[in-house]
């Protein structure tokens, strides 16, 4: 017997039941300053095989998207700073109009979204997203 056993989690039964996602080959920037927001996207979207790959900085955002790896997907936070009015995605949409982002706003700030929107944003997604719904939203982007 396990002398552990009532420190092993398990899983619950929503979770076991849970649609299975494979995005073998396709690489996610995701842009959050936060760490522990991080860890959160990260959690939810590790199972899928993508290549996850975090940037801490907007500028960090821009020199890894100006470099030979092709992201299939930017999941931003709107929040960050030097991102007023959404000007860092409009920048990033002019370059790469192709590029599917994901805004995550931490509020529901109805001015924030709209200017996302206008910005090239693709979708919105609450910083405090069930997993579930978080790799719905995902697989949309790459469907």
């Amino acid at each position: 017997m396990n002398p552990f056993s009532t420190q092993i989690l398990m899983p619950m039964k929503s979770e076991t039941s849970r649609q299975v996602f494979n995005w073998k080959g396709k690489n996610i920037l995701i842009v959050e300053e936060d760490y522990v927001n991080y860890l959160y996207f990260h959690e939810i979207l590790s199972g899928s095989d993508a290549c996850l790959i975090r940037a801490v900085s907007l500028q960090e955002a821009f020199d890894m998207i100006t470099s030979a790896v092709r992201f299939d997907l930017l999941i931003i936070n709107t929040g960050m700073q030097g991102n007023e009015n959404c000007r860092s995605i409009k920048r990033i949409k002019l370059l790469w109009p192709g590029l599917r982002v994901i805004a995550i706003a931490g509020c529901e700030c109805k001015g924030r979204n709209k200017r996302c929107y206008h910005a090239g944003c693709d979708t919105k997604i609450n910083e405090h997203i069930e997993s579930s719904e978080m790799m719905a939203v995902v697989n949309e982007m790459f469907a």
